[in-house]
């Protein structure tokens, strides 16, 4: 529970690019990995041309997350807890950052206690489906 209001709300700021039911807004954002942006990590600005968009990636679903490693759209995070340590201390600043990503005061830092990371990871690992991923129906043919 506690995982899941620090989820739900401003304290850990998931829920407005994670939302329910989709665990995801389906919009890009430039969530701070870097503040210099070049090939590949342009990011969506590489097809659309806008500085708007540079830096910004597709928010993906977090369903079944705990299975989806490695993280980002270049896979620079190996584990859950990385992941959530770059939101809480690691987000760095560009002119195309989201503003979902700043704080009062400009902070892009959440500050959140190591109790309170490994409650939101714990609840993380709530978003996977034991029965999906084992279901023979969905296994691959091949």
């Amino acid at each position: 529970m506690n995982g899941m209001m620090i989820y739900l709300t401003e304290t850990g700021d998931c829920f407005h690019c994670h939302g329910i039911p989709l665990m995801t807004d389906n919009a890009f954002h430039n969530i701070g990995l870097d503040s210099v942006f070049i090939g590949a990590d342009l990011g969506r600005s590489a097809i659309t041309g806008e500085p708007a968009d540079v830096g910004a990636f597709k928010a993906p679903t977090l369903r079944n997350v705990a299975l989806t490693a490695p993280y980002m759209h270049d896979g620079r995070f190996g584990t859950l807890e990385e992941v959530v340590e770059h939101y809480n201390s690691g987000v760095k600043r560009s002119p195309s950052l989201d503003p979902l990503m700043t704080k009062p005061g400009q902070t892009t830092e959440l500050g959140l206690t190591p109790s309170q990371k490994t409650d939101l990871v714990a609840f993380l690992h709530t978003f996977t489906d034991v029965t999906f991923i084992s279901d023979p129906a969905l296994a691959s043919p091949f």
